[in-house]
């Protein structure tokens, strides 16, 4: 009997460490400082993601090549309302027509990494975004980064990690709404 009670508590003690695989599902928020002049005009806004898979990494730990921390489908849903809505903030109408200024959004990268190990210390994220905007037969466009460490006493539960993943993503979207020769170029009649 006592065998089996040390073998269940071993048991019990491993499964404790490994991590499940992780899909989140993320809801980005842009902190919009408000311009002096509020922008004026509608706007149309697409967003691409250009990963080339929906995994930011693993969660790490034991198990570290089982448990994958993926995007859901709806990652280019969620940014594009966010960025309709700080756009809408910032004074512009939003629309889905193809006859007006189109203000596109690429996410390029978006990561999560711990460090190598059994045990969780530290979490780092980064994003990388770029924005374009077509508006009478002019471009411009911006390329914007984040990049944030966060210090963990034990592994993300699945709710710190979308909560983490959602700081790097609004950080890096506020970076592009906060850029002064993008919103110049909105502006500009």
């Amino acid at each position: 009997m006592k065998k089996a009670s040390v073998i269940l508590l071993g048991a019990l003690a491993l499964g404790g460490c490994a991590l499940s695989p992780q899909e989140v599902d993320v809801n980005p928020r842009i902190a919009v400082e408000k311009p002096i002049k509020q922008l004026q005009g509608t706007v149309s806004v697409t967003v691409y993601d250009e990963r080339l898979s929906r995994s930011l990494g693993n969660r790490g730990g034991v198990y570290s090549s089982t448990n994958a921390i993926t995007t859901n489908d709806r990652l280019a849903l969620a940014i594009r309302s966010s960025v309709e809505l700080g756009l809408r903030e910032m004074g512009l109408r939003v629309t889905e027509s193809e006859e007006v200024p189109q203000f596109q959004v690429y996410l390029d990268s978006l990561e999560y990494r711990v460090p190598e190990g059994s045990y969780i210390t530290q979490v780092d994220l980064s994003a990388k975004i770029r924005a374009r905007v077509i508006k009478n037969g002019q471009s411009f466009e911006g390329v914007y980064s984040s990049e944030i460490s966060e210090r963990v006493p034990k592994a993300p539960s699945d709710d710190k990690n979308e909560e983490l993943i959602d700081k790097v993503l609004s950080d890096v979207l506020s970076r592009s709404l906060a850029d002064p020769g993008l919103t110049s170029f909105l502006n500009q009649g």
